[in-house]
């Protein structure tokens, strides 16, 4: 008997979800502005990492991406960058293959875009805590988070990462409405969620989680991002399409905000020395 019940409680949670899903993918209107998935990869991260702003409204397209993405986005990786070299320099920095998306020793071939988010961990504050980039905040335990597999890595405010669902799964998480809404394209996209609290804009009277903290991520945290593009860039023969999880979903009703208050430039820079480390392996 309870195990029928059990039967019939998955029957419907399965059920619900699907009709839940086929009824964001049924709302999915073509707006001005969705990025063209098909146009150069230059020209694509130019778009897909227009500034997100509060509230899920978009800047621009960028009219330039920063260095090293200028040059290197859609190009080989090799002969810079080897395999070896990454296992050499993660073996140095005592860092695990399993926590940044899997076996280096594992090729990519479906991935093309490198999907960056934000967890937008709702407090009821009003304002942030001092910790948050301490390891005694709780927001920065990942052994509860990697029971979750909405996304493929999860990196916490000091610098660590957790692989929640290695790069290569055949059963890659969604990660976006556009995800769910284009199976068939799930495996093109890599979901990294970055922890990031949010707390609610009390200038407006709807409920919201509207403000995140300023800088947005700390520095640590954009550094293991960075090491994380690396690999799974390194694994795929080519630099991936980085982008950001809003401007992917333009177009679906309630599309998510995130990530808010990106420090591209930092970003970049920090790929850029890590590049270089790794290339002195």
């Amino acid at each position: 008997m309870t195990t029928r019940i059990a039967q019939i409680l998955i029957g419907l949670i399965t059920f619900a979800s699907v009709v839940l899903g086929q009824a964001i993918c049924n709302r999915f209107e073509p707006v001005a502005g969705r990025c063209d998935l098909t146009a150069s990869p230059t020209t694509q991260a130019k778009c897909l990492l227009r500034p997100v702003k509060k509230f899920g409204n978009l800047g621009e397209s960028l009219t330039a991406l920063p260095a090293p993405l200028d040059s290197i986005v859609g190009q080989p990786t090799a002969p810079s960058l080897t395999i070896d070299q990454l296992k050499r320099f993660l073996t140095l920095k005592g860092i695990a293959e399993a926590d940044v998306g899997g076996s280096l020793s594992v090729a990519l071939s479906a991935p093309k875009y490198f999907v960056i988010h934000d967890t937008s961990d709702f407090l009821e504050l009003t304002d942030f805590p001092a910790n948050i980039d301490d390891t005694s905040s709780s927001l920065n335990r990942l052994t509860g988070r990697v029971t979750r597999p909405i996304c493929h890595v999860y990196i916490n405010r000091v610098g660590q990462s957790a692989t929640a669902v290695v790069f290569e799964s055949s059963s890659p998480p969604s990660g976006t409405k556009f995800g769910l809404c284009n199976p068939n394209q799930k495996k093109a996209f890599l979901h990294i969620e970055n922890i990031q609290p949010r707390i609610r804009d009390r200038s407006v009277r709807f409920e919201n989680d509207a403000i995140a903290p300023t800088p947005g991520f700390s520095d640590t945290q954009l550094e293991r991002l960075a090491l994380i593009y690396i690999a799974a860039s390194a694994r795929s023969g080519q630099w991936l399409i980085p982008a950001y999880h809003s401007p992917i979903d333009l177009g679906f009703r309630d599309r998510h905000d995130d990530p808010q208050n990106f420090d591209l430039e930092k970003w970049a820079a920090k790929l850029t020395e890590l590049i270089g480390q790794i290339h002195a392996m």
